[in-house]
């Protein structure tokens, strides 16, 4: 749902030239200079990718890093001198928490002197445990500081009535990235697993565990993930809201929720009353779940809560565990060199506790009212682009029109930053450690989540701070959200054409109004409610223009033997597609209204337009990352997402004067086309 861009998502153009055909038209030659009709993405962004190479602590390298990047050195001001002004009676209590948090992670003297102090407290209260009730008393203590063993709890709204906030209970609690981590039979991922096993038996070593006893406990916690493993979600069913909208009664979690688990303890410890309905997340999971209750020993849970306490807390500990941590989660998983700058890490720290509050300063000196009007003005000339687009479209009967029309009203826009900032007054970050602090305010933050259960939905609640570069469209509130960050050059500027704008910020506003009538978000009506607005006729119609969009992008090959994954990127296909096509029609819309446009460095301001689309996704990536990318992330490789939707697009082969013998332009009757 999110324009995530990758971790998870601006230009010299040359000459064009001919290229040897592909072997088929997804494939760009890579050993010469491809032309605008071979491989757009590298037309434009050929220079810029060979000038910046991927810095070794980075797994990827674009568009959004460079945002970021500047982002990142305003953050770090402010936290400096948050930090100098902590302890002065005139500080305000945010800036003092600020101060509070960053200096305790700049410590690093600190950090290495208290050594494991923090996690031992708490790994002694697991050893601890000797009944069912302190079982679940623990688990409710460990997902307050998000240690998510088991299972995972938290709000959101009813999908029946979007108004309200519900608990809902989802399948969680492993170490690997995702399920089929666990059962690739290839090479590389049997070593990842053996190399899975090492790191646990390393960090079992690090607490004081002997070698054989440290091995033996990542041997069992393994073994107990892989059963684990064998009945939670794959990525593609995640993105199923039939298989995430289970509402049952509370009365029936005793029943059919691992019965054998005590509930009571378990929300007495993370501090809830029971509700009257929960809502469960593949109710498939906890019944396995419940089964192994029963078959694994209290020691096996013990240390399998270890090791989750254990790697949810090393990034905030002595440099030896940092290291380790490192070594596998961004080494061998992302091929990432080296770890950030110990200032890069705590800003993140920071930005994790107190998001909004460290977003105050930034917008204040980042965002002005000037370029807050002009995002409006962007936002309705693409909420219109979109009326028009349905009302013309010729695949849809009226009925299901009106529909559409009606949750497209009823859109909920935000734009640079919450109208009410998020109140931090109750929050004392006082610890005697980095890591202490970090889990002083992960409980904060979660309460804070908890305590809306059972209340109605705030509305002008934000889901991510201003200082992040992306956008989100959230489906049971049928809104979307720009932070202050995004907005910015390449992707936005009073400064920048209007073709430029249009063609990369106005086509990320677009994609966000599109996720409303994707695969998933078209299942939601205008209220946020999961609601079937469509006549039969249409949804099957639907469906099979979303299959011509899997198909293409199931032959984009990536890297090895790895194809993107058409089935598990629709929904953000499905977003790019519609976001510039209609992003194309409000820029045509608003250049009729001004007149006149120039050509820029001979371009036109078509050109120009579609220019901006490809260098809003130019990135270089290692291909550890773009293996980790294609087998977790709903979003395709940046290249595949700027090539993609323009094989579609009649206008962008007019602007260039394209025609079907280009590589990059598909056959008419292959092309998908949907909103």
């Amino acid at each position: 749902m999110k324009l995530t861009l990758r971790t998870s998502i601006p230009l010299a153009l040359l000459a064009l030239t001919a290229c040897a055909a592909p072997e088929t038209k997804e494939e760009c030659c890579n050993d010469c200079e491809c032309g605008a009709g071979q491989d757009f993405y590298s037309y434009v962004n050929r220079d810029w990718l060979d000038a910046n190479p991927i810095p070794e602590a980075y797994g990827s390298y674009g568009v959004f890093h460079e945002i970021n990047d500047g982002n990142k050195e305003i953050l770090h001001q402010i936290l400096l001198d948050a930090a100098d002004r902590r302890e002065q009676p005139s500080t305000s209590h945010l800036d003092r928490q600020l101060g509070r948090m960053w200096a305790s992670g700049m410590d690093a003297d600190a950090i290495e002197a208290q050594g494991t102090a923090t996690i031992h407290l708490l790994l002694n209260r697991i050893d601890l445990m000797n009944s069912r009730e302190s079982f679940a008393e623990m688990v409710g203590q460990l997902h307050l500081i998000n240690v998510n063993v088991l299972f995972g709890l938290g709000a959101e709204a009813d999908f029946s009535d979007s108004t309200m906030s519900m608990t809902f209970i989802a399948p969680d609690g492993l170490g690997l990235p995702e399920k089929d981590y666990y059962f690739r039979d290839d090479e590389e991922s049997k070593l990842l697993r053996e190399q899975y096993v090492e790191h646990m038996a390393n960090m079992f070593e690090l607490l004081g565990h002997s070698v054989a006893d440290a091995q033996g406990a990542a041997e069992r916690v393994m073994a107990l993930e892989l059963k684990m493993a064998e009945h939670t979600l794959s990525a593609v069913e995640y993105r199923n809201p039939a298989v995430l909208a289970n509402k049952i009664e509370s009365g029936e979690m005793t029943d059919i929720i691992i019965p054998g688990f005590d509930w009571g303890s378990y929300f007495q410890a993370i501090g809830i009353a029971k509700e009257s309905h929960v809502n469960l997340v593949g109710p498939g999971y906890f019944e396995a779940l419940d089964k192994l209750l029963a078959d694994v020993t209290m020691e096996d849970w013990k240390t399998y809560m270890s090791w989750h306490l254990l790697t949810s807390s090393a990034p905030y500990m002595a440099s030896a565990f940092v290291d380790e941590d490192f070594d596998f989660f961004s080494r061998k998983l992302s091929g990432t060199p080296v770890n950030r700058k110990r200032w890069e890490r705590v800003l993140r720290s920071v930005n994790g506790a107190m998001g909004e509050g460290l977003g105050q300063a930034f917008v204040a000196k980042t965002f002005s009212p000037e370029a807050k009007l002009l995002a409006e003005t962007m936002v309705q000339d693409l909420l219109a682009a979109y009326r028009v687009g349905i009302e013309e479209l010729d695949w849809m009967t009226e009925t299901t029109k009106a529909k559409a029309l009606e949750k497209l009203s009823a859109f909920n826009v935000k734009i640079g930053y919450p109208d009410k900032w998020r109140d931090y007054s109750m929050l004392d970050l006082s610890g005697d450690s980095w890591l202490e602090n970090v889990l002083i305010a992960r409980e904060f933050n979660n309460r804070f989540n908890l305590a809306k259960i059972g209340k109605p939905v705030d509305k002008g609640e934000w889901g991510m701070s201003p200082q992040t570069v992306n956008a989100y469209y959230h489906p049971l509130h049928n809104e979307i959200v720009f932070p202050a960050a995004i907005l910015q050059p390449p992707f936005f500027g009073l400064e920048q054409t209007l073709p430029e704008n249009y063609g990369s910020m106005g086509a990320i506003i677009g994609h966000e109004i599109t996720h409303g009538f994707d695969d998933m978000g078209s299942q939601f009506d205008a209220h946020g409610n999961m609601s079937n607005w469509w006549t039969e006729e249409d949804r099957a119609e639907f469906e099979k223009r979303a299959a011509v969009l899997v198909e293409q992008f199931n032959n984009y090959h990536v890297v090895d033997d790895l194809y993107v994954n058409g089935e598990l990127t629709l929904g953000e296909n499905i977003a790019d597609l519609g976001g510039l096509k209609m992003a194309f029609a409000a820029f045509q819309l608003r250049a009729e209204m001004i007149g006149f446009l120039p050509e820029v460095n001979g371009l036109t301001p078509e050109q120009q337009f579609f220019t901006a689309w490809a260098r809003s996704w130019r990135q270089n990536s290692r291909p550890e990352a773009l293996k980790l990318q294609v087998n977790t992330d709903p979003h395709s490789p940046e290249k595949f997402r700027a090539n993609g939707p323009l094989g579609n697009l009649q206008e962008f082969a007019d602007a260039f004067d394209l025609t079907t013998d280009a590589p990059m332009i598909r056959e008419a009757s292959d092309r998908a086309s949907i909103w």
